[in-house]
């Protein structure tokens, strides 16, 4: 069968970069991040280059953030500064995999060929490496040093998928072959196939323009201490549409972050070799059972008594915490942190240092008339996204009547989470008001001064970060207001 598993463990962060590419990335890049995150092992930032001809200094991500970067990336070479970090990055030990196109790019950059292990097109020939293929009569692989370009499809098709290493982690617990839907089935690749393992190939039949050989589909490569997969299936749309696309790219992902695979086996009911199994990345999970795996008790308000809550507000200064943003300030007054606006300043934000997974979190909080804040959470700030915006989920804090104990999408577009939106007066205007948030996997619940409001699913907002305290921005010719925290503790859940 083919599971979307919800892991208690917190998600494996990936980076995937686009930007460039003689495919239409445009399209690509939204259904392979929905391949991965609906499995439920992965959270997935986006990162886009400058468009071709644009100035390629200005694209520097910071690799060592992220467990794995995944390329969906064909283009103009990137800067040498970004070149080096990411070699580093890789040696170091990270994960890296390439898709589809990806192995196009950098025909001149040594460390990148020997990172995909074979690429195509760019200029590629006998001078970059052999070819490599599976030879049947030999039951081997075979290299080919002849002269020749690096870089062939024939018609897109469906085709076979025939697994040549059933011990690798990627590949067991799964089928011996099984179909692939239409696709472009790359040959005559080349490179310095140097530390490679392929796991699997495709016949390139010469009736839809092949090359007549059994062509690498998927690959393994060792670069430094870090971990390459190498899979060249996904052309499109409808090729990421593809069941085996998708198990692969799950599988090859986690391993290339991790070094093993956790995801469900994959039975020959669901990979067939009949026919190519077919579904649409964006269709929701097919398990929500967080409760299952996480023991708890959803029905019930969490108890705030017990040894297990952290305070990570220490009552006295602002130690653990940073400021991101803005102009507001803060300060300490009678054991609470006080925010004062800014005329002018866009939202501030006092952050926690520490960054949190599943957990459930509770504050008091007391606000001025007239001001709206928020407790951020599971947030994040990288220099990457606007400039170190600060971005994710937020519980709303506002005077009654309003939106209290909503969940908003801060710096992102994506507005409120929360749609439906029927309690308005949870809150207590001029009052301390005790707050509650639990986040679990994708789902998340709040309660107001006892009152649950939300609890919703959730899969699009990050699922790990920051906690921050938001003093939200004010015109010219307001305020000042202030907002008042105390009793901030958190209760992490594994």
């Amino acid at each position: 069968m083919l599971g979307n598993t919800v892991f208690s463990k917190e998600p494996l962060s990936v980076l995937l970069v686009d930007g460039q590419n003689n495919h239409a990335w445009q399209q690509t890049t939204p259904v392979i991040k929905q391949t991965l995150e609906n499995c439920g092992r992965f959270k997935v930032d986006v990162v886009t280059t400058p468009p071709k001809g644009g100035d390629m200094s200005r694209f520097q991500p910071a690799f060592s953030d992220f467990d794995v970067v995944v390329s969906n990336y064909n283009g103009q070479s990137w800067s040498p500064e970004t070149r080096k970090a990411f070699e580093t990055y890789i040696a170091d030990g990270g994960g890296f995999v390439c898709v589809h196109a990806a192995d196009n790019s950098f025909s001149e950059w040594v460390a990148y060929n020997q990172m995909i292990g074979l690429g195509g097109w760019g200029g590629r020939s006998e001078k970059d490496g052999p070819y490599v293929r599976w030879k049947e009569d030999l039951q081997r692989f075979t290299r080919d040093d002849s002269p020749g370009k690096g870089g062939s499809h024939g018609k897109r098709t469906p085709f076979m998928v025939v697994v040549r290493n059933a011990n690798h982690p990627i590949t067991r617990g799964l089928p011996g072959s099984f179909m692939q839907h239409v696709d472009e089935l790359y040959g005559k690749l080349r490179g310095p196939a140097e530390n490679m393992n392929i796991l699997a190939t495709g016949f390139s039949a010469t009736e839809t323009g092949g090359t007549g050989e059994h062509e690498p589909l998927l690959m393994t490569i060792q670069f430094g201490n870090g971990r390459v997969f190498h899979t060249t299936l996904g052309h499109d749309v409808e090729a990421i549409k593809g069941v085996a696309f998708q198990v692969t790219l799950q599988r090859g992902t986690e391993w290339a972050a991790t070094g093993e695979v956790t995801l469900p086996d994959v039975d020959e009911q669901t990979l067939t070799q009949e026919q190519a199994a077919v579904k649409d990345p964006s269709d929701p999970p097919e398990q929500t059972n967080t409760e299952q795996t996480n023991d708890v008790a959803w029905e019930t308000t969490p108890n705030l008594e017990g040894e297990d809550w952290v305070s990570i507000y220490n009552g006295t200064d602002l130690s653990g915490w940073t400021q991101k943003n803005g102009t507001a300030t803060y300060r300490i007054e009678e054991g609470a942190i006080v925010g004062k606006t800014s005329q002018g300043s866009p939202n501030s934000f006092l952050c926690s240092d520490e960054s949190y997974g599943d957990f459930e979190l509770t504050f008091e909080v007391k606000v001025d008339n007239g001001l709206n804040s928020g407790v951020q959470f599971r947030s994040v700030s990288t220099k990457e996204f606007k400039n170190g915006r600060v971005h994710g989920p937020q519980v709303e804090i506002e005077s009654a009547p309003g939106e209290s104990g909503y969940l908003y999408s801060e710096g992102t577009s994506r507005g409120w989470i929360t749609t439906e939106q029927p309690i308005k007066d949870a809150f207590k205007n001029d009052q301390w008001n005790r707050y509650i948030v639990r986040a679990v996997g994708d789902r998340l619940q709040t309660w107001v001064n006892g009152q649950l409001i939300a609890d919703i699913a959730d899969p699009d907002s990050s699922q790990k970060g920051f906690f921050g305290l938001q003093v939200h921005g004010i015109g010219n010719d307001q305020g000042p207001f202030e907002v008042r925290w105390k009793d901030i503790r958190v209760r992490e859940l594994k």
